[in-house]
């Protein structure tokens, strides 16, 4: 991965060579590109059938998210740190945290071999006040026990400005984020 996507992403994993397989949430959002055969995705219960050379954009803060297929399945999970999927995606954010636990079907043909070229093609510069990804970076280390003071400085905004604009961004509260990030851990 290009050294200046790290800051946004957290990896991208192959899934290959099974039939089942559980996403594992991470705080932040997954976009999965289907390689090959068709396959579903389960959601809190609900399937969605993810056909060759599709890709989708998952909401995986606190709950699994299940791929099964008849064959052996071909994807790649790029698992973005926090807010991370609105630098890439932004046009879809909105709807994503309207419906947050369905998936968001995005572009097709996205080839693993150009990754890095398709999402720094695909990044936009934040449009906010304060700089998310570093408030992002504070939770990740130190989880739930983040200085409130710490966090605010580094937003610089009022307190309701920056639950607000996280929870858009982010999709979840930085409290709630920051108790996820600590499980994890």
């Amino acid at each position: 991965m290009h050294k200046k996507l790290k800051k946004y992403i957290e990896s991208y994993d192959m899934i290959q060579n099974c039939q089942t397989y559980t996403l594992i949430p991470n705080g932040g959002m997954i976009v999965l590109i289907n390689q090959e055969k068709n396959c579903e995705i389960i959601i809190q219960d609900n399937s969605y059938f993810l056909e060759s050379s599709q890709a989708i954009l998952i909401n995986a803060y606190e709950e699994p998210v299940y791929i099964k297929s008849n064959e052996n399945i071909n994807t790649i999970a790029i698992r973005f740190k926090g807010a991370g999927a609105s630098f890439f995606y932004e046009e879809y954010m909105d709807e994503l945290m309207q419906v947050p636990k369905e998936p968001i079907f995005i572009e097709k043909d996205i080839k693993e071999s150009q990754l890095d070229e398709y999402f720094q093609n695909r990044f936009k510069p934040s449009t906010l006040a304060f700089n998310i990804m570093k408030i992002i970076d504070l939770l990740d280390d130190q989880g739930t026990n983040y200085n409130i003071d710490e966090v605010l400085a580094i937003a610089n905004v009022p307190r309701k400005i920056l639950d607000k604009m996280f929870r858009l961004k982010a999709g979840l509260t930085f409290k709630t984020y920051a108790s996820i990030k600590e499980k994890k851990n």
